[in-house]
Protein backbone atom coordinates (compact mmCIF):
# COMPACT_ATOMS: atom_id res chain seq x y z
CA UNK A 1 0.00 0.00 0.00
CA UNK A 2 2.91 2.33 -0.63
CA UNK A 3 1.69 5.43 -2.44
CA UNK A 4 1.77 9.18 -2.25
CA UNK A 5 -1.30 9.07 0.02
CA UNK A 6 -0.93 8.09 3.68
CA UNK A 7 -3.26 6.11 5.90
CA UNK A 8 -4.26 9.37 7.60
CA UNK A 9 -5.13 10.92 4.23
CA UNK A 10 -7.21 7.88 3.36
CA UNK A 11 -9.19 7.61 6.58
CA UNK A 12 -9.66 11.35 7.07
CA UNK A 13 -11.02 11.61 3.52
CA UNK A 14 -13.47 8.77 4.13
CA UNK A 15 -14.59 10.29 7.44
CA UNK A 16 -15.08 13.65 5.74
CA UNK A 17 -17.24 12.29 2.96
CA UNK A 18 -19.20 10.19 5.46
CA UNK A 19 -19.90 13.33 7.51
CA UNK A 20 -21.11 15.23 4.46
CA UNK A 21 -23.33 12.37 3.31
CA UNK A 22 -24.84 11.70 6.74
CA UNK A 23 -25.69 15.36 7.32
CA UNK A 24 -26.83 15.92 3.72
CA UNK A 25 -29.10 12.87 3.56
CA UNK A 26 -30.54 13.50 7.03
CA UNK A 27 -31.22 17.18 6.28
CA UNK A 28 -32.87 16.29 2.97
CA UNK A 29 -35.00 13.66 4.70
CA UNK A 30 -36.16 16.21 7.27
CA UNK A 31 -36.88 18.98 4.74
CA UNK A 32 -36.98 17.55 1.19
CA UNK A 33 -38.60 20.65 -0.30
CA UNK A 34 -36.13 23.11 1.15
CA UNK A 35 -33.61 24.42 -1.38
CA UNK A 36 -30.84 24.58 1.20
CA UNK A 37 -31.19 20.90 2.04
CA UNK A 38 -31.30 19.86 -1.62
CA UNK A 39 -28.26 21.92 -2.58
CA UNK A 40 -26.24 20.70 0.41
CA UNK A 41 -27.05 17.15 -0.63
CA UNK A 42 -25.57 17.90 -4.07
CA UNK A 43 -22.46 19.26 -2.35
CA UNK A 44 -22.23 16.06 -0.32
CA UNK A 45 -22.53 13.69 -3.28
CA UNK A 46 -20.11 15.78 -5.34
CA UNK A 47 -17.50 15.36 -2.61
CA UNK A 48 -17.52 11.55 -2.70
CA UNK A 49 -14.87 10.93 -5.35
CA UNK A 50 -12.47 13.78 -4.41
CA UNK A 51 -12.54 12.78 -0.74
CA UNK A 52 -12.30 9.05 -1.53
CA UNK A 53 -9.37 9.49 -3.93
CA UNK A 54 -6.68 9.41 -1.18
CA UNK A 55 -8.12 6.09 0.02
CA UNK A 56 -7.99 4.70 -3.52
CA UNK A 57 -4.40 5.89 -3.87
CA UNK A 58 -3.39 4.46 -0.49
CA UNK A 59 -4.95 1.09 -1.26
CA UNK A 60 -4.12 0.70 -4.98
CA UNK A 61 -1.06 2.92 -5.36
CA UNK A 62 -0.60 6.48 -6.56
CA UNK A 63 -0.90 5.49 -10.22
CA UNK A 64 -4.66 5.04 -9.81
CA UNK A 65 -4.95 8.84 -9.81
CA UNK A 66 -3.66 8.87 -13.41
CA UNK A 67 -6.42 6.69 -14.82
CA UNK A 68 -8.54 8.62 -17.33
CA UNK A 69 -11.78 7.58 -15.63
CA UNK A 70 -10.53 8.78 -12.23
CA UNK A 71 -9.08 12.05 -13.54
CA UNK A 72 -12.25 12.84 -15.46
CA UNK A 73 -14.52 11.80 -12.60
CA UNK A 74 -12.66 13.97 -10.10
CA UNK A 75 -12.72 16.92 -12.50
CA UNK A 76 -16.49 16.61 -13.03
CA UNK A 77 -17.09 16.15 -9.29
CA UNK A 78 -15.04 19.24 -8.43
CA UNK A 79 -16.88 21.31 -11.02
CA UNK A 80 -20.34 20.18 -9.91
CA UNK A 81 -19.35 20.56 -6.27
CA UNK A 82 -17.96 24.03 -6.87
CA UNK A 83 -21.20 25.18 -8.48
CA UNK A 84 -23.27 23.55 -5.74
CA UNK A 85 -21.19 25.12 -2.97
CA UNK A 86 -21.55 28.57 -4.57
CA UNK A 87 -25.29 27.89 -4.93
CA UNK A 88 -25.51 26.87 -1.27
CA UNK A 89 -23.84 30.08 -0.14
CA UNK A 90 -26.43 32.00 -2.17
CA UNK A 91 -29.37 30.37 -0.36
CA UNK A 92 -28.03 29.82 3.18
CA UNK A 93 -29.16 30.98 5.64
CA UNK A 94 -31.62 32.66 3.27
CA UNK A 95 -31.73 33.59 -0.40
CA UNK A 96 -29.52 36.48 -1.43
CA UNK A 97 -30.53 39.10 -4.04
CA UNK A 98 -28.13 37.65 -6.62
CA UNK A 99 -29.84 34.28 -6.76
CA UNK A 100 -33.28 35.88 -6.85
CA UNK A 101 -32.50 37.79 -10.04
CA UNK A 102 -29.94 35.54 -11.72
CA UNK A 103 -31.03 32.01 -10.96
CA UNK A 104 -30.64 31.11 -14.64
CA UNK A 105 -26.90 31.72 -14.28
CA UNK A 106 -26.71 28.97 -11.66
CA UNK A 107 -28.58 26.58 -13.94
CA UNK A 108 -26.18 27.42 -16.76
CA UNK A 109 -23.18 26.72 -14.53
CA UNK A 110 -24.63 23.34 -13.54
CA UNK A 111 -25.10 22.46 -17.21
CA UNK A 112 -21.88 23.80 -18.73
CA UNK A 113 -19.06 23.61 -16.17
CA UNK A 114 -19.17 19.82 -15.58
CA UNK A 115 -18.98 19.28 -19.35
CA UNK A 116 -15.98 21.59 -19.63
CA UNK A 117 -14.42 19.84 -16.63
CA UNK A 118 -14.94 16.46 -18.29
CA UNK A 119 -13.13 17.69 -21.39
CA UNK A 120 -10.35 19.08 -19.20
CA UNK A 121 -10.05 15.78 -17.36
CA UNK A 122 -9.80 13.79 -20.57
CA UNK A 123 -7.10 16.08 -21.95
CA UNK A 124 -5.21 16.05 -18.66
CA UNK A 125 -5.36 12.27 -18.44
CA UNK A 126 -3.65 12.04 -21.84
CA UNK A 127 -0.82 14.17 -20.54
CA UNK A 128 -0.50 12.12 -17.35
CA UNK A 129 -0.48 8.80 -19.22
CA UNK A 130 2.18 10.06 -21.60
CA UNK A 131 4.29 11.38 -18.72
CA UNK A 132 4.08 8.04 -16.91
CA UNK A 133 5.37 6.32 -20.04
CA UNK A 134 8.70 8.19 -19.60
CA UNK A 135 8.81 9.43 -23.16
CA UNK A 136 7.58 6.21 -24.77
CA UNK A 137 4.50 7.05 -26.86
CA UNK A 138 3.27 3.46 -26.48
CA UNK A 139 1.51 2.48 -23.24
CA UNK A 140 0.67 -1.19 -23.46
CA UNK A 141 -0.91 -1.67 -26.86
CA UNK A 142 -2.25 1.87 -27.04
CA UNK A 143 -0.61 4.77 -28.77
CA UNK A 144 -0.99 7.99 -26.83
CA UNK A 145 -0.19 11.01 -28.99
CA UNK A 146 0.35 14.26 -27.15
CA UNK A 147 0.27 16.91 -29.82
CA UNK A 148 -0.27 20.61 -30.17
CA UNK A 149 -4.05 20.17 -30.20
CA UNK A 150 -4.04 18.54 -26.75
CA UNK A 151 -1.94 21.34 -25.30
CA UNK A 152 -4.14 23.92 -27.00
CA UNK A 153 -7.25 22.21 -25.64
CA UNK A 154 -5.92 22.42 -22.11
CA UNK A 155 -5.08 26.09 -22.63
CA UNK A 156 -8.42 27.04 -24.19
CA UNK A 157 -10.75 24.80 -22.19
CA UNK A 158 -8.85 23.73 -19.09
CA UNK A 159 -7.44 27.02 -17.85
CA UNK A 160 -10.71 29.00 -17.95
CA UNK A 161 -12.54 26.09 -16.32
CA UNK A 162 -9.97 25.82 -13.54
CA UNK A 163 -10.08 29.60 -13.04
CA UNK A 164 -13.87 29.65 -12.72
CA UNK A 165 -14.19 26.55 -10.54
CA UNK A 166 -11.08 27.10 -8.44
CA UNK A 167 -11.05 30.88 -8.02
CA UNK A 168 -14.13 32.77 -9.21
CA UNK A 169 -16.88 30.61 -7.69
CA UNK A 170 -15.15 30.08 -4.30
CA UNK A 171 -14.34 33.79 -3.95
CA UNK A 172 -17.85 34.87 -4.97
CA UNK A 173 -19.38 32.30 -2.63
CA UNK A 174 -17.26 33.45 0.30
CA UNK A 175 -18.25 37.05 -0.32
CA UNK A 176 -21.93 36.03 -0.31
CA UNK A 177 -21.48 34.06 2.91
CA UNK A 178 -19.64 36.98 4.50
CA UNK A 179 -22.47 39.35 3.57
CA UNK A 180 -24.98 36.88 5.01
CA UNK A 181 -22.97 36.85 8.24
CA UNK A 182 -22.96 40.66 8.31
CA UNK A 183 -26.73 40.75 7.73
CA UNK A 184 -27.31 38.22 10.52
CA UNK A 185 -25.13 40.17 12.95
CA UNK A 186 -26.83 43.45 12.08
CA UNK A 187 -30.30 41.94 12.49
CA UNK A 188 -29.41 40.15 15.72
CA UNK A 189 -30.08 36.64 14.36
CA UNK A 190 -27.68 34.59 16.45
CA UNK A 191 -28.60 31.31 14.75
CA UNK A 192 -27.61 32.50 11.28
CA UNK A 193 -24.66 34.50 12.61
CA UNK A 194 -23.08 31.54 14.42
CA UNK A 195 -23.51 29.02 11.63
CA UNK A 196 -22.32 31.31 8.84
CA UNK A 197 -19.31 32.32 10.93
CA UNK A 198 -18.10 28.73 11.31
CA UNK A 199 -18.77 28.03 7.65
CA UNK A 200 -16.60 31.04 6.79
CA UNK A 201 -13.81 29.73 9.01
CA UNK A 202 -14.09 26.31 7.38
CA UNK A 203 -13.90 27.61 3.84
CA UNK A 204 -11.23 30.26 4.43
CA UNK A 205 -8.89 28.07 6.47
CA UNK A 206 -9.49 25.04 4.26
CA UNK A 207 -8.79 27.07 1.14
CA UNK A 208 -5.53 28.50 2.48
CA UNK A 209 -4.35 25.07 3.62
CA UNK A 210 -5.32 23.36 0.37
CA UNK A 211 -3.92 25.96 -2.02
CA UNK A 212 -0.87 27.24 -0.13
CA UNK A 213 0.23 25.43 3.00
CA UNK A 214 -0.12 21.72 2.21
CA UNK A 215 1.46 21.86 -1.30
CA UNK A 216 4.39 23.92 -0.02
CA UNK A 217 4.98 21.51 2.86
CA UNK A 218 4.82 18.51 0.53
CA UNK A 219 7.62 20.15 -1.47
CA UNK A 220 9.70 21.69 1.32
CA UNK A 221 9.35 19.14 4.13
CA UNK A 222 7.83 15.94 2.73
CA UNK A 223 9.27 13.66 5.43
CA UNK A 224 8.70 15.81 8.51
CA UNK A 225 5.67 16.01 10.81
CA UNK A 226 4.42 19.29 9.35
CA UNK A 227 2.62 17.68 6.42
CA UNK A 228 0.66 15.46 8.81
CA UNK A 229 -0.11 18.42 11.08
CA UNK A 230 -1.34 20.50 8.14
CA UNK A 231 -3.42 17.57 6.86
CA UNK A 232 -4.96 17.17 10.31
CA UNK A 233 -5.84 20.87 10.40
CA UNK A 234 -7.32 20.62 6.92
CA UNK A 235 -9.40 17.65 8.05
CA UNK A 236 -10.64 19.52 11.11
CA UNK A 237 -11.51 22.73 9.29
CA UNK A 238 -13.22 20.72 6.55
CA UNK A 239 -15.51 19.05 9.08
CA UNK A 240 -16.69 22.45 10.31
CA UNK A 241 -18.85 22.83 7.20
CA UNK A 242 -21.16 19.81 7.67
CA UNK A 243 -21.10 20.28 11.45
CA UNK A 244 -22.21 23.92 11.12
CA UNK A 245 -25.00 22.94 8.76
CA UNK A 246 -26.09 20.17 11.14
CA UNK A 247 -26.20 22.72 13.98
CA UNK A 248 -28.30 25.01 11.78
CA UNK A 249 -30.74 22.22 10.97
CA UNK A 250 -31.18 20.49 14.33
CA UNK A 251 -30.19 23.04 16.97
CA UNK A 252 -31.40 26.29 15.48
CA UNK A 253 -34.14 24.76 13.31
CA UNK A 254 -33.34 26.97 10.33
CA UNK A 255 -34.98 24.51 7.96
CA UNK A 256 -38.74 23.97 7.99
CA UNK A 257 -40.02 20.62 9.20
CA UNK A 258 -41.99 18.28 6.98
Amino acid sequence: MNSSATAFDAWSGLLSVASYLIVGIAAFASAPRDTRARVFLVVAFSSVLPYALPALMWWNGGSVAQRPSIVTGVAVSLAAGGVALFHFMQVFPRRRPFIQSRGVWIAGCYAVLPLLAAATGLLLSRVLVAASASGDPYVGDAYVPIDVMSALGLLVIGMPTILIVGVVLPFAGLMSLYKSWQDARREGRSDARVTTFWMLISQLAGGVLTILIVPVLHFAAPTGPWVTIASALLFGFGLLMPVAFAVAVWKYRLLPSR
